[in-house]
């Protein structure tokens, strides 16, 4: 995929400010079959999204726009403490790693473990929030390069998109992975998992890194804004086959 940037979507009614920074919530398959390239591209495309985040607003390290959850799985499920709704601007983006060792894929425990942090700071932090009516929705980006291996994953992110502040709700991204020669992703499943429209098939691993820090930069609040950055990204791919 070209290197290119994704222009701002227009017309964002909620956007993130140093008084509302969005949370941006990434689960990262970090399974065996993702060993390799496929890990190291997911490594830089969450590191060039945090980049990307950290320079957005004024200066100061107090002062981020965006906050970070990240949960790697494998065949569990793990909250990285550096990444628990941290201001983007204390954390080493250089300190972020995925390494494909996790074993096998648990979509369902990464859904599990969001749901239970998103719900409680869409409860306490942005439903209170003074500019509730401005204040972005937290976004989940996942992407997977597998079959789930335990339990059913779609009541969780049903309830993910249950999330809203005045009927809008939180937006879920997905991402399959499936690059030459490697295991094939559960595409129905992660449609089902995914927002409408909010679904990109991931065939190369430079498609992967420009997902995550795109679409985690954007500050895209819906699941329309989300999905007219996937299309800009799909566009290179399409005109290049």
């Amino acid at each position: 995929m070209p290197n290119r940037t994704v222009t701002e979507v227009t017309n964002m009614e909620r956007k993130a400010k140093q008084t509302r920074p969005q949370l941006v919530c990434v689960l990262a398959d970090n399974s065996g079959s993702m060993a390799g390239p496929k890990a190291q591209a997911a490594t830089n495309g969450i590191r060039e999204m945090l980049l990307r985040c950290q320079t957005s607003g004024p200066r100061g390290p107090e002062r981020s726009y965006f906050r970070l959850v990240l949960i790697r799985f494998g065949s569990a499920a793990e909250l990285d403490p550096r990444c628990n709704l941290t201001p983007v601007r204390q954390i080493d983006a250089d300190s972020i790693e995925i390494r494909g060792d996790g074993g096998e894929t648990n979509i369902t425990a990464a859904l599990a473990l969001a749901y239970e942090g998103l719900e409680r700071y869409m409860r306490e932090v942005v439903q209170p929030h003074p500019e509730r009516g401005q204040h972005p929705l937290p976004l989940v980006l996942l992407f997977s390069d597998g079959y789930n291996t335990a339990g059913d994953p779609k009541p969780f992110a049903r309830r993910i998109k249950e999330l809203n502040i005045d009927g809008e709700s939180v937006t879920i991204a997905c991402a399959g992975v499936s690059t030459e020669g490697s295991e094939q992703p559960d595409e129905a499943l992660l449609r089902e998992i995914a927002s409408p429209e909010c679904y990109v098939h991931i065939d190369n691993v430079r498609m992967l890194s420009g997902f995550l820090a795109e679409v985690g930069s954007s500050g895209a609040s819906s699941a329309r804004e989300v999905g007219l950055i996937i299309r800009r990204l799909q566009t290179p791919r399409q005109v290049e086959e």
